[in-house]
């Protein structure tokens, strides 16, 4: 599911974690965890990647029968500090199905400002996203998708809370596959 390398590992979530997710918004700016195992790899350092070429994601998610599937979005990026990390994904494609930017769902990621419980960017006005469901994320009212959390990995068209994991990926869209 990686085609062909390339791909750098900037979330990685397991139901099990031992990451409470439930963190400020300085610690989601610069990052947290184990690189090699659960971890955030912060918003500063995504921006700062994706700032420096086109790039494309792949969110795959593991399903709660150890099925594979993947949403990739042919561009991301992330706005600055200022702007709150603002999410702007590109066209959908793949099998998991669009949680983030789809038209007939409630909560649009897509454009969101990034909140955690310190920093409330979600679009309610009477209550912050982050602070009651834990995690930082890209929060509209509130969510169809959120992979930041603890043991409630959820993607509204795959999973119901009950993901066993989560990887985002981002690569160059200039880097392909040399197929032989």
């Amino acid at each position: 599911m990686y085609d062909c390398g390339g791909w750098t590992v900037i979330q990685r979530n397991s139901f099990d974690t031992y990451i409470t997710w439930s963190e400020a918004w300085t610690t989601y700016e610069y990052g947290f965890g184990n690189i090699e195992l659960d971890h955030y790899l912060g918003n500063h350092y995504i921006k700062l990647l994706t700032a420096q070429k086109w790039n494309k994601v792949r969110f795959l998610l593991v399903d709660s029968e150890n099925q594979t599937k993947h949403a990739d979005y042919d561009s991301f990026s992330l706005t600055n500090a200022t702007d709150k990390y603002q999410l702007r994904l590109g066209t959908y494609e793949g099998d998991a199905g669009d949680a983030l930017s789809f038209g007939n769902h409630k909560n649009l990621h897509d454009n969101m400002r990034f909140s955690t419980y310190d920093n409330d960017n979600d679009r309610l006005y009477n209550r912050n996203c982050a602070n009651q469901y834990g995690g930082g994320w890209w929060f509209d009212s509130c969510y169809d998708a959120h992979l930041n959390n603890k043991g409630l990995l959820h993607w509204k068209t795959l999973c119901d809370h009950n993901c066993r994991r989560s990887l985002i990926l981002i690569k160059p869209v200039h880097m392909s596959c040399n197929r032989v």
